[in-house]
């Protein structure tokens, strides 16, 4: 197996993507290359940049002309994304004009009138072949994901740097009376999820949006970020792992939801949270266990390193879709501590203090 020291887990969302571009900035800057980075959703066009070596990771992904203006998100809701979705006007016109013209009930007016799709992408076929070509064609292992929501399965993605530096069985194998009896449950014994190859058709499913509709779905497959947001555990075979999701842990107790907004801002950030915590946490009781002699030598478990890199506030409602320099610059200050942390650490394991 390939080495398996360092790992990076990048975690998308619209917004604070330039989370996770400030993030690899700081790799940069302290010269720490990863072995495999894991990412989701808009991480997936970042890590690209980044892996093709492009000088400034902000050129393309904050817009100056939209971070400060105040009707940015009334802007982007109107107009799209330029490079990203533009709203589906035509696939608008074809669904009224589409028979039957007259229905009774709620849902053939919801139909027509609050479509499922409100915008399609547009990203260019070059810009997904090139992301293709990046990831294939490099020595750093690349992993991602999209989502089936007919079977409730997630499904990844990586190339052959990947396939030769992630374990194809667990170290914690699913005991038989546990598996689901449910055929469309995964990870049903000692296997690991199987790592598919890297298609265009899976960059544009890992890219779908839920607002682009369900009907033309690449592969029958959405962005893989509505189901996990982060994709954790299959790192339990790398030494130190370095986790760049974009949402803080909780809120501050005097700044609790107190309109709309804000509980709209909250009900994204704890479904966003959701899958990553239990994966982190079940990672973390792991390591415990390990630091506490409780597994036997010949089982293979060892500790993996957990550094998180997150910011300490929420979101906030109206900073969706709004990249921003100021969430970059963190990022970066703090991708720099703990890659420092770390680096202690492993110079004296006996005496640095645990993340």
């Amino acid at each position: 197996m390939a080495q398996t020291k360092i790992a990076f887990a990048l975690a998308g969302l619209g917004g604070f993507n330039a989370h996770g571009a400030g993030f690899l900035q700081a790799a940069r800057d302290n010269d720490v290359v990863p072995d495999l980075v894991t990412a989701t959703s808009g991480q997936i066009v970042v890590l690209e940049a980044y892996l093709r070596e492009v000088p400034d990771l902000k050129a393309g992904l904050i817009d100056p002309s939209i971070e400060g203006n105040p009707l940015a998100q009334l802007q982007i809701a109107l107009f799209g994304y330029d490079g990203v979705f533009e709203p589906a006007l035509s696939d608008a016109v074809a669904r009224l004009l589409k028979p039957p013209y007259l229905g009774l009930g709620f849902d053939f007016f919801a139909d027509r009138f609050l479509p499922a799709q409100i915008y399609r992408p547009s990203r260019t076929a070059a810009t997904i072949k090139r992301i293709k070509d990046t990831f294939n064609g490099h020595e750093i292992g690349v992993v991602f994901n999209a989502y089936d929501p007919s079977t409730g399965r997630g499904k990844l993605y990586g190339n052959n740097a990947a396939r030769q530096r992630m374990k194809q069985k667990s170290s914690v194998p699913v005991l038989e009376d546990q598996r689901s009896a449910d055929p469309r449950a995964g990870k049903q014994g000692a296997d690991e999820e199987v790592i598919h190859k890297i298609d265009e058709q899976a960059i544009e499913a890992a890219l779908w949006l839920s607002l682009y509709g369900f009907a033309g779905m690449p592969g029958g497959l959405i962005d893989g970020a509505y189901h996990r947001s982060c994709i954790l555990s299959e790192l339990h075979n790398f030494e130190d792992v370095f986790v760049c999701r974009p949402l803080a842990n909780g809120w501050c107790k005097d700044q609790l939801p107190q309109n709309y907004f804000d509980v709209q801002d909250w009900n994204t950030e704890m479904w966003f949270s959701a899958s990553y915590k239990a994966e982190a946490d079940a990672m973390k009781r792991i390591n415990r266990l390990v630091n506490r002699g409780a597994f036997k030598p010949e089982a293979g478990m060892t500790e993996v390193r957990l550094w998180e890199v997150e910011p300490d506030t929420p979101a906030g409602y109206f900073n969706y879709f709004i990249e921003r320099n100021s969430v970059f610059d963190e990022a970066r200050r703090k991708g720099t501590e703990k890659f420092r942390q770390a680096a202690e650490r492993r110079a004296h394991p006996a005496t640095a203090a645990t993340n």
